[in-house]
């Protein structure tokens, strides 16, 4: 892993069975298009875990990679626009009722620097 990098993101899906469950199928059985393209951009390895409703995204990519030009393809486009207002319709609101975004979470400890 020495020329790649992991980036780590949370978020919150709305919390309710149903919308939660939905979220679990449409990753058992993502777009094509989606898939392709974070295969293009490229990233390397991409794995989601959830405990109730909150999500942990690890991004397994390349030291080059920089968060800040996204995880898709621009300009997106039509399946994976689709998948993201359907993803966004399911992440929990912030008081402001913007949707929740992915977002970078801190390292703060690594046993790498003790061994």
């Amino acid at each position: 892993m020495k020329n790649n990098k992991l980036i780590v993101l949370t978020n919150e899906l709305k919390n309710n069975k149903q919308i939660i469950n939905e979220y679990i199928d449409f990753h058992a059985n993502p777009f094509d298009e989606v898939i392709k393209d974070l295969e293009k951009k490229p990233v390397g390895r991409m794995r989601i875990y959830l405990i109730q409703n909150k999500l942990v995204m690890l991004l397994e990519v390349k030291n080059t990679f920089d968060l800040k030009n996204g995880i898709h393809i621009e300009p997106f486009n039509n399946k994976v626009k689709e998948w993201q207002k359907i993803m966004g319709s399911l992440f929990e609101e912030l008081k402001s009722g913007d949707i929740r975004e992915w977002e970078e979470t801190k390292l703060i400890f690594d046993t790498k620097d003790y061994y």
